[in-house]
């Protein structure tokens, strides 16, 4: 399953079942709506426990995309600056 991360006001959320694009684009249409949007995502770790995030102009927050760690989805030379000798 799909899982996106959301980081606001410190706290991480997250959303299941949905691609980082399509809360991009929730996101987006929401602030150019120019009226405040109230997100719903889940705050609970192990159990969907409805939030409501403001999203509005000039309110900070991060969306992240999950990927499972399996060994092999992991690229450490994103933007070439790893380095081998450090391990």
């Amino acid at each position: 399953m799909n899982r996106v991360d959301i980081v606001y006001g410190g706290q991480q959320y997250s959303l299941g079942g949905r691609s980082i694009e399509s809360i991009q684009a929730e996101i987006d249409a929401a602030i150019l709506s120019g009226t405040p949007y109230w997100m719903r995502v889940n705050s609970g770790g192990g159990r969907f426990e409805d939030a409501y995030l403001l999203i509005a102009p000039g309110i900070p927050f991060a969306v992240l995309r999950v990927k499972p760690n399996n060994g092999h989805d992991i690229d450490l030379d994103v933007d070439g600056v790893f380095n081998q000798d450090v391990l």
